[in-house]
């Protein structure tokens, strides 16, 4: 191994490592945050060398590098709130949100801090207005999906 591929390997682990802190400082910034996620890092091995040995080959690592940053989506714990509007999904699922600009930005969460509008929506802190479809006293779809 030469001495640039050691600095290669060396530079490839502290900047992957850099990435990494950046996600953790992310996941701990947010630990009060409603309906956070937390994230995961994944590396990688980047494409190793073979290389001669008195027992024959060896492959030597040449650093390591980001993979992938994926979101946990473990259930969260229910907090109690004094609020009637606030709302929790148990088990899988998101709430419908949309944009009040704009009808066809839709988006999903699973932060539940919900309360009604001056124009009587029932919104987010964000102020986006949450979606569903309207039920009958027996729990039956009766329509589309609207505000």
């Amino acid at each position: 191994m030469s001495l640039s591929s050691a600095l290669f390997s060396g530079i490839s682990g502290l900047s992957t490592l850099g990435n990494s802190m950046t996600v953790i400082g992310d996941n701990i910034a947010n630990v009060n945050t409603v309906g956070f996620k937390a994230s995961r890092v994944t590396f990688q091995d980047v494409l190793s060398q073979t290389v001669a040995t008195t027992a024959g080959t060896a492959q030597v690592g040449r650093g390591t590098n980001l993979a992938d940053i994926s979101s946990s989506f473990a259930q969260g714990s229910f907090e109690s709130t004094d609020s009637t509007t606030d709302l929790a999904i148990g088990g899988e699922g998101f709430f419908m949100v949309r944009d009040p600009n704009n009808e066809n930005n839709e988006y999903y969460t699973r932060a539940g801090e919900f309360r009604f509008d001056k124009d009587g929506n029932f919104t987010n802190p964000a102020g986006y207005i949450v979606r569903g479809w309207s039920l009958d006293s027996s729990g039956n779809n009766t329509g589309s999906i609207g505000d």
